[in-house]
């Protein structure tokens, strides 16, 4: 049994810079994959927020989901369950002094002197 070049799915479609880490992922699994609308963000910006696809074989979709839906979990042990980190002001320190107030340039009040 062949496998027909253009019997493709998209498995995943967002920013160019989040499809490029799932096309790494894709490479490093093992799976053939083809990114397609580069052109257009390029030309559009962000104006085509998900303009930006990728497109593997029919068989391997399922596969490829798998690998997106790992890379796209948040890492364990996110910043967000860890409690706020305080830096307190040091209390032996004294406050810093006021700014200057301003002064006028000096001006000669008898120029012909």
């Amino acid at each position: 049994m062949t496998q027909d070049p253009n019997d493709v799915v998209r498995v995943y479609a967002g920013h160019a810079l989040m499809v490029q880490v799932h096309r790494a992922a894709l490479d490093e699994a093992g799976i053939a994959c083809r990114v397609v609308g580069t052109e257009l963000s390029g030309s559009f910006g962000s104006a085509l927020p998900a303009s930006v696809e990728i497109w593997v074989h029919r068989i391997d979709g399922p596969a490829a989901e798998a690998v997106i839906a790992r890379e796209s979990r948040p890492a364990e042990g996110a910043n967000r369950d860890r409690p706020r980190q305080r830096f307190p002001y040091p209390a032996d320190a004294p406050k810093p002094a006021p700014a200057p107030h301003r002064r006028e340039p000096y001006v000669n009040p008898d120029p012909g002197a």
